[in-house]
Parts: C-alpha cells; structure tokens; sequence
C-alpha cells in the first residue's frame, strides 16, 4: 500500500482553502483594498509553496515505490497505475477526483480574478493618465514603435 493518502488529503485542504482565499480576493477587489490584496496574495503564495512540495513528495513515493518511471515520472503514468489496481485503492481514486474538481474550480476563480485585475490596472492606468493631463487621443510614437502620451498644458494638478 502506498503512503500518499495523506498527502492527497492535505492537497485537498490546501485546495479548499485556495479557493476561499480566491473568493476573499474578488471581494478586496471589489472593495479596492489594498493590504487585504497583499496579506491574500501572501497566504496563496505561502499554500502554493505547500502544495509544490507535497507534490514533490507524492512524487518522490511514487518513484520510490516503482510506480512512475524515475527518468520521466508523468501524471498520466500514475492514473494508468491506479485504475489498474484494485477497490482497496477507490479512496485514492476518490480523494484524486475532489482535488481535481477543486483545482479546476481554483483555475476558474483565479481566472476571473485577474480579469477583474486587468481591469482595475487599466482603469487606475486611465484615471492616472486624466490627472497628468494626458489623452488617449494625444500620443505620439518613440523610436521603439511604442506610444507615449503628450503632456497637456491643462492639467488637473494645475487647475
């Protein structure tokens, strides 16, 4: 038998709780809440940090236990393994399957999460733009290619 059950068990924690420190982040967001953006982003680095090491760990078992090719050890090699085990491995099979549904939900909301990102970037680049008097009509080209905005002589900092 093989010693990853509590491994895939923490990856599940570490997933539920990504997810809930995703959702904490979409509503900073919305809220424009600085230091709660910051404090989330480190908690989900701190998680993701774990989950890479728990899952150096699985990898190290399966390698050890001549389950994955030590050379190139792939996800699918592992899951060609599994199904070919018996019903004493269905808890395995199982605790896969939620953390794969979980990963899956924690992409989508990340997803979305930098949309909404992407957003706010280019509405603060804008309002920025607006108090230093530049317009989107009024830019000029640098010898990169890129564009530049001209600074206008009616700024609101000069108002």
């Amino acid at each position: 038998m093989l010693p990853i059950t509590p491994i895939f068990v923490r990856s599940k924690e570490i997933l539920k709780q990504l997810s809930l420190l995703l959702d904490e982040e979409r509503v900073a967001f919305g809220e424009l809440s600085s230091d709660t953006i910051v404090s989330l982003s480190e908690q989900k680095k701190s998680l993701l940090d774990e989950m890479n090491q728990l899952n150096n760990k699985r990898i190290n078992i399966l390698i050890k236990f001549d389950v994955v090719d030590r050379d190139n050890p792939t996800e699918e090699e592992f899951k060609v393994w599994l199904d070919q085990q018996d019903s004493s491995m269905d808890h395995i099979r199982l605790l896969m399957q939620e953390c794969d549904l979980l990963l899956r939900e924690c992409k989508t909301k990340n997803h979305t999460n930098a949309r909404i990102l992407n957003t706010l970037q280019k509405r603060n680049k804008h309002l920025f733009e607006l108090l230093q008097g530049h317009s989107s009509k009024n830019k000029v080209y640098t010898s990169r290619g890129s564009t530049k905005p001209i600074s206008s002589k009616h700024t609101l900092g000069r108002a």
